[in-house]
């Protein structure tokens, strides 16, 4: 019966300290003292990946396909990180986040356009283009430019032809082979674990 009691005492206690709210708050409370704005992370971005961070910002844009990514921008509106909603934070971002001042915890992600990547672009390019063509003119018109956004945060704003965002991806990376050996693009992301807006 001594045992029992003993045992039931103990889980209790571990209940009670894993349920615990006050420390949960206050650890948040902390990290949000750590939280970075986007120049500081694009700034440092490549010792950061894989690392865990949160950002704040304000989300200057929503994805059209179900709120899965949200641009924050930082001090220029071409300075933007894109925070990717899934499959870490199990939902999109909602409406209410475009325009707020928002903070993203996440994982800090490297994508890589290379050579390999391009022909693969051109690929899914030409394959849309095809489909685009049996939908309507509209449509051949948005797979020509992409997100505008998307391609703010590329450094390719003013460029909507996918053939000129093409050549210019190829002229940055044969840039970029020759100053550092890097015969690739990185571009950064965050894997969204969670978000708050934050009082304006």
């Amino acid at each position: 019966m001594k045992k029992t009691s003993i045992f039931t005492l103990l889980i209790v206690l571990c209940l009670a300290m894993v349920s615990c709210g006050g420390a949960s708050n206050s650890a948040s409370t902390d990290d949000a003292a750590g939280a970075i704005n986007v120049d500081q992370l694009l700034a440092d971005a490549e010792n950061l990946v894989g690392d865990t961070i949160e950002i704040e910002g304000v989300c200057s844009h929503l994805c059209r396909h179900g709120g899965r990514k949200a641009f924050v921008v930082g001090s220029a509106d071409s300075v933007l990180i894109r925070c990717e909603a899934f499959p870490l934070m199990g939902e999109p971002f909602p409406k209410s986040t475009i325009h707020q001042p928002i903070r993203v915890k996440g994982v800090v992600c490297e994508e890589r356009i290379d050579e390999a990547a391009i022909q693969n672009m051109i690929r899914q390019y030409e394959e849309a283009q095809k489909a685009a063509a049996e939908a309507g003119e509209e449509s051949q018109a948005e797979v020509e430019s992409g997100c505008a956004t998307e391609r703010a945060a590329q450094g390719q704003k003013n460029l909507t032809a996918f053939d000129d965002r093409i050549a210019d991806y190829r002229a940055k990376i044969a840039v970029r082979q020759e100053k550092e050996g890097k015969p690739y693009l990185s571009f950064y992301c965050l894997q969204a674990i969670s978000y708050e807006i934050l009082p304006e």
